[in-house]
């Protein structure tokens, strides 16, 4: 019987660990509240928005290419739906004012949370930007979208969150 010695035994251990698949991505499945500055000033507390009608968390920086590909697309939605549906957005670490640039360029009028830290993208697992989290009356969350939104796709998960409770 041949012995494969150290060497031998590292690369079969090796192969092991990249033939392991990784975990599935698992969003939290109710919303976590938190706080934070407004990129206007003031501050924001999500606790004054859960329970009053759906929301619509959307996480982006002024870096993100994709995230400008969504932007104009989100406010559109967001003037159309603002009675039934709350959109709030969290700018992950990124400098104000590259931050309000962005927010000047595409006319975002909805609340803009500063995570400067990212602390707020790590609570909630966010793996990339852009990702949308729509929450119900409830506190859960129903969908989680990875990457730029299109008018299609916002429209669909809008129309299934304003579904009644019951039909969750």
């Amino acid at each position: 019987m041949r012995r494969l010695g150290l060497w031998g035994s590292g690369l079969l251990l090796l192969g092991a660990v990249w033939a392991t698949p990784s975990p599935p991505y698992r969003p939290p499945s109710e919303a976590i509240p938190f706080n934070g500055p407004l990129l206007d000033g003031g501050q924001f507390d999500l606790n004054d928005y859960l329970g009053k009608k759906p929301l619509v968390i959307n996480f982006w920086a002024s870096w993100c290419r994709p995230c400008r590909l969504e932007a104009e697309v989100l406010e559109r939605f967001f003037r159309e739906y603002s009675e039934a549906v709350a959109f709030v957005s969290v700018d992950v670490q990124d400098p104000g004012e590259s931050a309000r640039a962005f927010v000047k360029r595409y006319g975002i009028t909805f609340p803009i949370v500063q995570d400067g830290g990212a602390d707020v993208a790590w609570a909630y697992r966010v793996t990339g930007l852009p990702t949308t989290f729509f929450i119900d009356l409830s506190g859960r969350i129903l969908f989680v979208h990875r990457g730029p939104l299109i008018d299609e796709q916002l429209l669909r998960y809008l129309q299934h969150l304003l579904e009644p409770a019951e039909a969750h």
